[in-house]
């Protein structure tokens, strides 16, 4: 069971909430379907960006920094589309994943500093968190049949391990440095989930709280003076923007 598979499943129910439950913003469905076609059809894998993934599709380096720039840029051109819609929920949902991506776009280079290491250790990193990326699977599904406030507990509950379970083993395969950016990378995941799933039910469980990321996750004070917005974040998730 791959991880990319498990990202797919941390935001596709969400989106298919708003379309199922609400009327269909066209203008917005336009913006997703270009970006789908030029991701090559990948759009909710892409929406996340599974370093690993890219890392391992591409074989090098340099090939999945350049292919990370161009989802980077695609992203840009969704948000802006979407920008341009009317309203809607559905529109709303795609911004907060959207959201997730900016902080590791405007730091790529300093991502692509943790390539080796991430490469070197792909296999490692991927199957060391199995288990609780197996729960995290099995409580998307279930929440995906019957979207009731215990599921929803189950799943920040079980994201929490799984988040702590894949910062951990980073910092102890690639070091500190390697660590709090991937700590960041989830913190930016899980407030785009959880804003999500705030669009939909005006409550969530108190396990479903994100708290503000720790000011050492960036590499400079300008970057943090620039983006204090980006303070109190969330894989993802899903998200999870260049998780693995």
């Amino acid at each position: 069971m791959s991880f990319r598979r498990s990202i797919l499943i941390l935001f596709l129910p969400v989106l298919l909430i708003a379309q199922s439950d609400f009327h269909v913003n066209h203008c917005v469905l336009r913006c997703k379907d270009n970006h789908m076609r030029e991701m090559d059809n990948e759009w909710s894998h892409d929406f996340t960006l599974p370093l690993l993934n890219l890392l391992k599709t591409t074989g090098n380096e340099t090939a999945a920094f350049i292919k990370a720039q161009a989802i980077c840029t695609s992203n840009r051109l969704l948000e802006v589309c979407v920008r341009n819609c009317n309203t809607s929920q559905e529109a709303s949902i795609i911004l907060a994943g959207i959201r997730s991506w900016h902080d590791s776009c405007n730091n790529l280079e300093e991502v692509r500093a943790q390539f080796p290491c991430w490469k070197e250790n792909g296999e490692r990193l991927s199957s060391v968190c199995r288990d609780q990326t197996v729960r995290l699977e099995s409580d998307m599904l279930k929440f995906a049949k019957n979207q009731t406030q215990e599921n929803i507990e189950t799943i920040c509950i079980d994201f929490e391990h799984f988040s702590h379970c894949f910062i951990q083993e980073h910092g102890k395969y690639c070091g500190y440095r390697s660590e709090v950016i991937t700590a960041r990378m989830f913190e930016n995941n899980r407030e785009a989930m959880f804003k999500m799933l705030k669009i939909r039910w005006n409550t969530l469980p108190a396990s479903c709280k994100y708290t503000q990321l720790r000011r050492d996750t960036y590499s400079s004070d300008r970057y943090n003076e620039n983006n204090s917005f980006s303070v109190t974040v969330s894989l993802l998730i899903l998200l999870l923007p260049f998780v693995f």
